[in-house]
C-alpha cells in the first residue's frame, strides 16, 4: 500500500480521539500567537519595550505565518504528516524554551517568526485532517466552523491563561506552561497517527518559488512594520517610514511581475480578475478592521473602571460561548440554505448594536457584570460573520484555484488586522487629542466648578488626617487623575462612534452589491479555508 493511501490514524483509534487529537493540535499552534493580544502589559515590563513593539511582535508571527502557508503547500507533498507535525511542534517547544530563559528582545523576535512558520505548518496539518473525516456535502461548511471556532477562540481563552499564570509566578513562566501544555499533543500524536502515511503522494522540492516566498515575507513584514509604527513615527515625517513605503513598493512590484511570469508561481494572482473573489477579499479585510476594537475596550475596563486582569475572566468566557453559539447558528443555516447575505448582514448588525450598546454604557463608572452580555453578542456577531464571508470569497472560484484563493484570503485578513492596529492608534491619538482640547477649554481658573471640585478634594483629603501640604499634592494629583479618566472614557466613546459610522455605511453598501444577493454556494471538496 503506498503511504498516501495508509489511514493517518491507527486502526484501533475512535473517531472520538482522533477528534481531540485534532482540535488539541490547532490549539496548541494558535496559543502562541494569541499570547499578548490581551497580556501587553506584561510583555511592555518584562522585556522593557513600548506598546508598537508588543504590537509588531504579534504582526511579525502573522506576516510570517502568513508567508509559510504559500510555500506549505509543496512542503505538505514531500514529509510524511506525523513527522512533520512533529517538527512543528519541536520547532515551537524550542522557542519556547529560548524565551523562558532570556530577556533579549532581537531573539525574541527571531522566535516569534519561527512560531510563526510552526503555526502555519500545524494549521495546514489540521485542515488537511478535518476535511477528509467529513461527509462530502458538510465537509466545507463544518470545516470552516471547526477551524475559525478555534482560531477565533484562541484569544480569550489564551489570555485567561495568561491573567492565572502572571497572577502567580513570572512572566517568562507562561513559556515553561506552553511547553507543559504541548506535551500531552505529542503523546496524542505519537500514539496515534500512522508514521508513514501522508496526505498527498510524496512529490520532490523541485521548481519551488523559493525567491518568490523570500519576496513575498518581506513584503508582509515590511507591510506590518509600516502600519504598526506609522502613527508612532509620525508616518512620512520619518525616514523610516518613508524608505519602508518606497522598499515594500518596490517589492509588490517585483513580486507581482514574478509571479505573472511564472509557470508554477507561489501565489496564483490572477484571481485578482475575479469580481466576486476581489469583493470577497475587501470584506474579509473589512470585517477584520471592525471586529479589531476589544483591545480598547480591555484598556478602558482596565484604566477607568480599575477592573482587576482576574476580573475579565467572565468577559472572556462570555466571548468565548458568544463565538460557539455564532458559528453553530452559522453553520446550520448555511447547511440548510438560507440566504448569504441575510447572514452576512446579520452579523454586521448585530455589531452595530454591540457598537451603540458600548456609545450608552462607557463612562467613568460601571460594573465588570455590565460587559458580559455585549461581549457575548460581540462573539455572536463575528461567529456569525466568518463563515459566510469565507464561503462568499470562495463560491466563484474554480476548483483547481482554491489553494491560491486561501493564499490570498489569508493574505487580506492579515491587511485588515495589521491596518486595525494603525488605525486603532491613530484614533486613540486623534480622540484623546480631541476631547484634551475640549477639556482645556473649560477646565480654566475662571470657571468656578473647578474651585469647588478641587476645594472639595482638598477637605477630604484634610478629613483623612493629611497635613496642608499634603491635601493639596493630593487633591491635584486626584483631579489629574480624574481628567485622565473622563479624558480617555470619552475618546473611547468617540472610537466607537467611528466604528459605528462605518458599520452601518458597510451594511448600506451591501444591499448595493447585486453579487451578494445572486451568488450561488457550491460545496466542492478539496478547497480549503481562506
Amino acid at each position: 500500500m503506498s503511504a498516501n493511501k495508509i489511514p493517518l490514524f491507527k486502526d484501533w483509534v475512535p473517531h472520538w480521539l482522533a477528534a481531540i487529537t485534532i482540535f488539541a493540535i490547532l490549539l496548541t499552534s494558535l496559543f502562541s500567537f494569541a499570547l499578548y493580544s490581551s497580556n501587553a502589559a506584561s510583555a511592555m515590563g518584562y522585556y522593557g519595550i513600548e506598546p508598537t513593539d508588543v504590537q509588531y511582535s504579534i504582526v511579525l508571527m502573522y506576516a510570517a505565518a502568513v508567508a509559510f502557508l504559500a510555500l506549505d503547500f509543496r512542503i505538505i507533498k514531500y514529509i510524511t504528516a506525523r513527522k512533520y507535525l512533529l517538527a512543528g511542534l519541536i520547532a515551537n517547544a524550542a522557542t519556547y524554551l529560548v524565551c523562558f530563559y532570556t530577556k533579549n528582545w532581537d531573539l525574541f523576535m527571531i522566535c516569534r517568526f519561527l512560531q510563526g512558520v510552526a503555526c502555519a505548518l500545524l494549521c495546514s496539518i489540521v485542515l488537511h485532517l478535518i476535511f477528509p473525516r467529513l461527509h462530502p456535502s458538510r465537509s466545507r461548511v463544518i470545516g470552516y466552523t471547526i477551524f475559525y471556532f478555534g482560531l477565533q477562540m484562541s484569544i480569550p481563552l489564551c489570555a485567561i491563561y495568561c491573567t492565572l499564570v502572571v497572577d502567580i509566578v513570572d512572566f517568562n513562566w507562561l513559556f515553561y506552561g506552553l511547553n507543559v501544555v504541548m506535551l500531552p499533543v505529542v503523546l496524542l500524536v505519537l500514539v496515534t497517527m500512522n508514521a508513514k502515511a501522508r496526505f498527498h503522494k510524496r512529490l520532490p522540492l523541485y521548481q519551488v518559488d523559493w525567491i518568490g516566498y523570500v519576496l513575498y515575507t518581506l513584503l508582509c513584514l515590511d507591510i506590518g512594520f509600516v502600519l504598526v509604527y506609522g502613527q508612532k513615527l509620525n508616518w512620512f515625517g520619518h525616514p523610516l517610514i518613508s524608505c519602508g513605503c518606497i522598499a515594500g513598493s518596490l517589492l509588490l512590484v517585483t513580486f507581482v511581475l514574478r509571479e505573472m511570469r511564472l509557470k508554477r508561481p507561489l501565489i496564483n494572482l490572477r484571481l485578482f480578475t475575479i469580481k466576486h473573489f476581489t469583493i470577497g477579499l475587501l470584506l474579509l479585510a473589512t470585517f477584520y478592521i471592525l471586529k479589531g476594537t476589544t483591545g480598547i475596550l480591555y484598556q478602558y475596563l482596565e484604566n477607568v473602571l480599575g477592573v482587576a486582569p482576574l476580573h475579565f475572566i467572565p468577559i472572556w468566557g462570555a466571548n468565548i460561548l458568544g463565538i460557539g453559539v455564532g458559528m453553530f447558528i452559522t453553520s446550520r443555516f448555511i447547511l440548510e440554505g438560507k440566504s448569504l447575505l441575510h447572514l452576512i448582514l446579520s452579523g454586521f448588525f448585530l455589531l452595530a448594536l454591540f457598537y451603540l450598546y458600548m456609545l450608552r454604557t462607557i463612562s467613568t463608572t460601571g460594573e465588570t457584570t455590565s460587559f458580559i452580555f455585549p461581549l457575548f453578542a460581540y462573539g455572536i456577531s463575528t461567529g456569525i460573520l466568518f463563515v459566510p464571508l469565507v464561503v462568499f470569497t470562495l463560491s466563484s472560484v474554480p476548483p483547481a484555484m482554491a489553494f491560491n484563493a486561501s493564499l490570498l484570503g489569508i493574505f487580506s485578513r492579515f491587511i485588515g488586522f495589521c491596518a486595525s492596529i494603525s488605525i486603532n492608534n491613530y484614533l486613540q491619538l486623534y480622540t484623546k487629542s480631541a476631547v484634551r482640547e475640549k477639556v482645556r477649554e473649560f477646565v480654566t481658573v475662571i470657571n468656578p466648578q473647578l474651585s469647588r471640585t478641587v476645594n472639595g478634594l482638598e477637605k477630604a483629603y484634610a478629613y483623612a488626617g493629611n497635613d496642608a501640604l499634603h491635601e493639596s499634592a493630593g487633591a491635584s494629583a486626584h483631579l489629574n487623575k480624574l481628567l485622565a479618566q473622563q479624558i480617555f472614557a470619552r475618546s473611547v466613546r468617540d472610537y466607537f462612534d467611528y466604528m459605528l459610522i462605518a458599520c452601518v455605511i458597510l451594511i448600506f453598501l451591501l444591499f448595493l452589491l447585486p453579487c451578494m444577493t445572486n451568488v450561488v454556494l457550491s460545496f466542492r471538496r478539496g478547497s480549503t479555508p481562506v
